[in-house]
């Protein structure tokens, strides 16, 4: 086997990695200039990526505070389809989906915009963000209450106040130190408030 050269290695970044490297330099930037302050081409600079490459993996650059909350909670639907999961009523389905994506979050940019809101300047742009990803998960919440007999006005409510909590308690999560604190614990008291507005 010949060994690996600098003409036979592959040209670019794996593709994972330069995932990781634009998140890791808009974390890095956000903090340095502050989040108006910097630029997408600031971002793929720092983490020596093309322009194209940051469109491939981020629609906007709000997006790069979410991603890894983006990819966990896609799988929302999943969990509320598990039989594993399903405890035969909707509220308690909806609970152990939650907690699934709950256990399954990891702290990332997400965690250090809500910490360092103010100093990255972007306490605006969080909380749009923040209503626009409660306001999807509402929607998958809310189709799967229907498609289980709940009253769509009903389901349409318990929908957003469940999706309420998760965000709400990705905030305090992250407030509270993220890599010390579990979000499924703090979840749990998130959903105590609205685990009525499901049957």
């Amino acid at each position: 086997m010949s060994p690996v050269t600098p003409a036979t290695r592959p040209a670019g970044r794996p593709r994972a990695s330069s995932r990781a490297m634009l998140e890791e330099a808009a974390g890095e930037l956000f903090l340095e200039r502050g989040y108006s302050a910097t630029s997408v081409a600031d971002i793929t600079a720092r983490a020596g990526v093309s322009r194209n490459t940051f469109f491939n993996y981020f629609g906007a650059k709000s997006d790069l505070l979410w991603s890894t909350f983006d990819a966990t909670v896609a799988g929302l639907g999943e969990a509320l389809a598990d039989p594993r999961l399903d405890d035969g009523t909707p509220r308690g389905t909806a609970r152990a989906a939650l907690m699934e994506v709950a256990g399954a979050l990891r702290p990332d940019n997400v965690s250090l915009a809500f910490t360092h809101a103010d100093t990255m300047g972007l306490a605006d742009e969080l909380r749009r963000a923040a209503a626009l990803r409660a306001s999807d998960v509402a929607v998958v919440l809310t189709a799967f209450a229907v498609a289980r007999g709940v009253e769509p006005l009903r389901a349409e409510v318990a929908g957003a106040a469940y999706a309420g909590a998760l965000v709400a308690a990705v905030g305090e999560w992250s407030r509270s130190g993220a890599v010390r604190t579990s979000l499924s614990d703090v979840l749990a008291r998130a959903l105590e408030p609205v685990e009525g507005a499901l049957p």
